[in-house]
């Protein structure tokens, strides 16, 4: 994985390197504009660049194998999404750079667009590859984090019990790992990117909105509890973030009702199936 990361941020910097230095390119792009789309187009284009940073979470799924999660959970939290916020945003001021506002704004493949400008038809085929093994990258790292969640909830005793094996040499959730790649690779067949991410993120949103606002309101009810982690600009920063997610969640239910709604069923059909599994939990509790 680390060697993969570092392939695919290699790649980044190369596409940025070539975007800026070419001779090709032009600082008088930076200067073009584009009609913009209003609120309703901010907040779609928001959504699509928030699929982008939305792998900051998998630090959390992988907490308990990390050492001094007090001290290192929250510095990867911040040092890493803020150095991939720096490495995106040089990359579009590359793009900006070789390709006047308009050709990005209508681009569909707009980084193979500006490598072309750039470095000619050779440009597109290696973004192309560079694509590829930044996917490669961020299915490895997701499938790998994403899978000790199945394989905590069975676990705990609220999904199917064989999701809970170890494998004995490698002491990785091995069942958790293809059942979660299995179903990625469902998903991918489908081929509705754009309305997966939506589907995706819609519901990630709401629960994302619900553990900021979880932090006020256990600050009232439960001020007794131990807080390993400070959160800097309380109350002003959670509340600002829940403010900001209502809107994007509103915005998104508006634009893509289909995708959001389709998003909340799928949670809502696993609703009985937990009912079912924890009172399970607890008669097994009872007994014990």
């Amino acid at each position: 994985q680390v060697a993969v990361t570092i392939v695919k941020v290699g790649s980044i910097l190369a596409i940025i390197a070539a975007g800026l230095l070419s001779e090709r390119s032009s600082a008088a792009n930076l200067e073009s504009a584009v009609a913009g789309a209003g609120v309703s187009g901010f907040f779609a284009a928001l959504l699509a660049s928030l699929w982008a940073y939305d792998g900051w979470n998998n630090v959390g799924m992988v907490a308990s194998e990390i050492r001094r999660p007090q001290r290192n959970l929250p510095l990867a939290f911040v040092a890493g999404t803020a150095f991939v916020a720096v490495l995106y945003l040089l990359a579009n001021l590359a793009y900006f750079y070789a390709l006047p506002a308009h050709a990005v704004a209508s681009s569909e493949r707009v980084a193979g667009d500006a490598m072309r400008v750039a470095l000619g038809p050779v440009g597109a085929d290696l973004v192309s590859i560079a694509a590829m093994i930044s996917t490669f990258a961020a299915l490895n790292g997701s499938i790998l984090t994403g899978s000790r969640v199945p394989y905590a909830l069975a676990r705990d005793g609220y999904f199917f019990s064989r999701v809970a094996h170890v494998h004995p040499k490698y002491a990785t959730p091995a069942p958790a790992i293809i059942l979660l790649s299995s179903w990625a690779a469902l998903l991918v067949l489908s081929g509705h990117f754009r309305a997966l991410y939506t589907l995706v993120l819609f519901p990630s949103w709401i629960l994302y909105a619900m553990a900021t606002a979880s932090v006020i309101v256990l600050r009232r009810k439960r001020p007794d509890l131990p807080r390993p982690y400070r959160t800097i600009g309380y109350p002003f920063v959670p509340i600002t973030f829940v403010a900001v997610a209502v809107v994007l969640l509103y915005s998104t239910l508006r634009d893509s009702p289909r995708e959001s709604l389709l998003g909340l069923l799928i949670i809502a059909a696993g609703v009985p199936y937990y009912r079912y599994r924890s009172s399970k939990v607890k008669e097994k509790s009872r007994i014990s």
